[in-house]
């Protein structure tokens, strides 16, 4: 099963079953009012030198490998209640620019926490504004009205799956209505930059509470509860990448908010420092097998767990200042190095083929290791027809492109230096948004957006490159 509970062959097998066409999807004919004149502007800003105009050939592609788009995006109806919008789903007339109906009554709460949250960014939005008229682009083909379309549908994205929940839900359709706990780590991280701080350690003080004893947590959760909704295996990732995401959150604060972030979500520090201490022998040893953000059984050590593992004990290191926890972090990362390093950095540490968990690794501070000329390549090893680029090498050849890998591989380049070839994947993720200008999951063989729409892990991970380039 794929991370969203979908039937996914073995990693290099043929799938098991042709997916029949689907039908066209009947796109809304209220373009400016779900996206504003604006974006849609900016939408049609295509640039030759884009993701899609570099790749190489990734082989043959099944033209009948189709997956719908389930919905443009997720909006409040006028009931208050968020529903899923076009796509597969109904149509709603929403107000511009909004994740709301434009029936919603002008008093209600939804629009009083949307006009609190977008109030809260504006600091982060007019940092982004300054840095983008002052020539962050270049000479790449993003625009600075793509860029600034990108992120306000980003934001809209993120609030729309975290508000008034105690922590973001990957999508609405209803195999992604659950928290997971990788995907969570990345939205405290998006949701802190931009100028949410309380929410975002809220949403990890919650996570705390989920958390084993042991310092391991299920794969997912139901919503407000500490309930798994089947029985997946448990992942290791989430106790590294929390980790990580408490450093984070907690460097953007000064002084007593700092010490009261700490001090809240101790527990969670605590509890994730001591599992990947115990787990590696103090950073001497590999990790657990656990299921990785390729949501699949395995029976070696993946380079995703590994990366989490180092971002956990980094992080760690970092806010106890123990040198107990600083020569285990320096201790893991030269046996990665000595391990999966010695192959290039492949899936497993003796093969596998490349992996876009090499981004993971350099998006949570290991950039030492994942530097741009391993990180560059990525872009045509998994590159897929649509532009974006594959989980793997040994993923299936269907021609789907997946936007959380993309993404995350944007945030690994903004983080290593390579501003230019950050911006070109923020081009293509620009281009490659719904209708109603909400990211999508994955992007076929010919461009269309398909399956889930909006994601919070893309829109957490777009919003972080951009912050990236912001600071410059």
């Amino acid at each position: 099963m794929d991370r969203r509970g979908q039937q996914v062959p073995a990693p290099g097998a043929a799938a098991t079953r042709a997916e029949a066409p689907a039908p066209a999807t009947a796109l809304s004919t209220r373009r400016q009012l779900l996206l504003g004149t604006g974006a849609l502007g900016a939408l049609a800003a295509v640039g030759a030198g884009s993701v899609a105009g570099r790749r190489l050939s990734s082989g043959p592609v099944d033209p009948r490998t189709e997956i719908s788009l389930w919905s443009q995006t997720v909006a409040y109806d006028a009931t208050g209640s968020r529903t899923l919008v076009s796509g597969d789903a109904a149509p709603l007339e929403l107000d511009p620019d909004s994740r709301w109906a434009a029936e919603l009554a002008a008093s209600s709460p939804v629009r009083e926490r949307a006009a609190a949250f977008r109030d809260g960014t504006e600091q982060w939005r007019a940092r982004l504004d300054e840095r983008l008229q002052c020539g962050t682009t270049g000479d790449s083909p993003a625009t600075t009205a793509q860029l600034g379309s990108l992120a306000a549908t980003a934001l809209l994205d993120l609030w729309v799956l975290s508000d008034a929940l105690p922590a973001p839900v990957a999508g609405w359709s209803a195999p992604w209505r659950y928290v997971w706990p990788r995907d969570a780590a990345f939205g405290a991280v998006a949701l802190s930059r931009i100028g949410h701080r309380e929410q975002a350690i809220s949403v990890l003080e919650h996570l705390g509470t989920l958390q084993g004893r042991d310092g391991w947590f299920e794969a997912r959760y139901v919503p407000g509860t500490d309930r798994a909704p089947d029985r997946r295996p448990r992942q290791f990732d989430g106790t590294g990448l929390l980790l990580w995401a408490c450093d984070e959150v907690v460097q953007d604060l000064e002084g007593p908010a700092a010490t009261g972030a700490l001090e809240r979500l101790s527990p969670l520090i605590t509890r994730s420092l001591s599992a990947l201490h115990g787990s590696t022998s103090a950073g001497t040893c590999l990790p657990p097998v656990s299921p990785d953000y390729w949501e699949v059984r395995e029976r070696s050590v993946t380079l995703g767990i590994m990366a989490a593992a180092l971002a956990g004990l980094r992080a760690g290191a970092r806010l106890t200042g123990s040198l107990e926890a600083r020569r285990a972090a320096e201790a893991f990362a030269l046996l990665l190095e000595g391990t999966f390093g010695a192959t290039g950095y492949q899936r497993y540490r003796s093969g596998g083929g490349a992996d876009s968990a090499l981004a993971l690794l350099a998006a949570t501070g290991g950039a030492d290791l994942a530097t741009a000329e391993r990180l560059l390549p990525l872009r045509e090893s998994l590159a897929r027809p649509g532009g974006g680029i594959a989980p793997g090498a040994a993923w299936r050849e269907d021609g789907v492109s997946w936007t959380p890998s993309t993404s995350l591989l944007g945030l690994a380049l903004a983080r290593a230096g390579e501003t230019g070839a950050a911006l070109e994947v923020l081009s293509w993720l620009a281009e490659h948004r719904t209708e109603a200008g909400s990211l999508p999951e994955k992007v076929l063989f010919d461009g269309r957006p398909a399956e889930v729409a909006p994601l919070a892990w893309t829109a957490a991970n777009v919003l972080l490159t951009l912050d990236t380039l912001a600071r410059g």
